[in-house]
């Protein structure tokens, strides 16, 4: 059997090899050279990049303070940043969720601008609370459910500790979000459907079915109160794990890697996908990159919830789908590296979408998994140059390929991944490999 290890941030950081044989440094700050006009005072120490890049830390530091800029100035009067609607991406016509998101986009921005530091006393985000406090303090949808949820848990990261202290210490609600939070995650658990989450489910009834998208917006909002204390049932998490291990394909081409841990060990793993909905009758659906990674990242939050924080990785190691999740995860990881693009959204679809909430929801993954390395793609660096090449001279970005008002979900998404917004919700590395033995070192 492998073995799942957890290892303390710092022996991480000096750990040497993982997945596909690449060298990376795991957990801890990641040192930038300081520049001037760079993130001065960011408590993450220079998260932005690793390795040598064709752009600067004072290049991304100045993208993400023009698309806040741009973002905040896209705020209406009320508060907030309006509804969804569809485009020509999606059949021509408004989308059927139009109207039922009236809180979405708001919690959307509203979290992409606390993950870029603007502070919860800022007049931006006092108003946008306020609009949603006073209209949707409960919203009646799963997205909007989980996007607040988001959000409101955000602002434990926005506290006055120190730095150093916030790095010792689990996130803290303060005021009227911590009980905000508890309501929104106690609403998310009541409106599953069997297993995980549908988007446009207006009520609490299971209107049969699923899908990997919702299911992993509901999984990231549950992940984020649990890291500020805010727990729920254990069978939650574990039909989070199978229904996203089911959407992922049953086969699929052989890859040879080497291993993660001992580079003088080849591995080989199928490179299989994850898709929106695997059984989907829809012939345009199919395994993509953006699924592909939520799907990564839902496995790996399950299993790091599962196993208590990887405190009872012995007990895990015994489950008797402990090696199937692990193979989930490299076969998962050898699809991304096989159908490997920097911007557009991988697919085998005829549709392109959602090109920019692919990097997103790759970086989301990656940072879950501490992986610096997409096979020999040091993603951050790909993709970050993709962004900073596209951003309009405004602030913001616009693809065309995602809801209406595209040019604002692609900012926000823009933001998180080059912010490295998930970065830190998993205190170390969780790296599998090396021999059948466990280390002496028990790691």
């Amino acid at each position: 059997m492998r073995t799942y290890l957890c290892l303390p941030a710092l022996f991480v950081a000096l750990l040497g090899l993982f997945l596909f044989g690449a060298v990376f440094p795991n957990g801890g700050p990641v040192l930038v050279a300081e520049e001037e006009g760079s993130d001065e005072g960011d408590d993450d120490g220079g998260e932005f990049y690793e390795d040598e890049t064709s752009f600067s830390g004072k290049q991304v530091s100045k993208a993400i303070d023009k698309g806040v800029a741009w973002l905040r100035k896209k705020q209406g009067r009320s508060g907030s940043w309006g509804s969804l609607k569809g485009n020509s991406t999606y059949g021509g016509g408004e989308s059927s969720n139009q109207g039922q998101n009236p809180s979405g986009l708001t919690s959307l921005c509203l979290y992409a601008l606390l993950k870029c530091k603007q502070p919860l006393r800022d007049p931006v985000i006092k108003k946008g609370f306020a609009y949603i406090w006073d209209n949707h303090k409960i919203p009646n949808n799963d997205y909007d459910v989980s996007m607040l949820l988001l959000a409101v848990t955000a602002t434990a990261d926005n506290s006055k500790m120190s730095a150093t202290a916030k790095k010792r210490a689990k996130p803290k609600l303060a005021g009227r979000y911590r009980g905000w939070a508890n309501k929104l995650a106690a609403e998310l658990v009541k409106r599953r459907s069997e297993r995980g989450w549908r988007y446009n489910q207006p009520n609490l009834e299971p209107q049969g079915g699923e899908d990997l998208s919702s299911t992993q917006l509901a999984a990231l909002a549950l992940f984020a109160a649990d890291r500020c204390g805010i727990r729920v049932k254990k069978k939650v998490w574990e039909d989070i794990l199978a229904y996203s291990l089911e959407q992922q394909e049953s086969d699929g081409p052989e890859v040879t890697y080497k291993d993660p841990v001992d580079p003088n060990l080849n591995r080989t793993a199928r490179a299989r996908g994850f898709a929106y909905m695997i059984e989907s009758d829809d012939p345009d659906e199919g395994p993509t990159g953006g699924m592909t990674a939520c799907g990564l990242a839902n496995v790996e939050m399950a299993r790091f919830i599962l196993s208590d924080g990887g405190r009872k990785r012995d007990q895990w190691n015994k489950r008797s789908d402990a090696k199937k999740v692990q193979t989930a995860l490299y076969d998962g990881i050898a699809w991304l590296e096989k159908n490997w693009s920097p911007f557009a959204n991988p697919k085998k679809q005829r549709r392109q979408i959602y090109h920019v909430y692919w990097l997103y929801a790759l970086e989301r993954a990656m940072d879950l998994l501490s992986l610096r390395l997409v096979g020999s793609h040091n993603w951050y660096n790909e993709m970050g140059q993709e962004l900073l090449n596209r951003q309009a001279s405004d602030g913001h970005w616009a693809t065309g390929t995602t809801l209406e008002p595209n040019d604002t979900m692609d900012t926000a998404f823009a933001l998180l991944f080059l912010k490295r917004a998930t970065k830190g919700s998993i205190p170390f590395g969780s790296v599998t490999g090396g021999s059948d033995e466990p280390p002496e070192d028990n790691r």
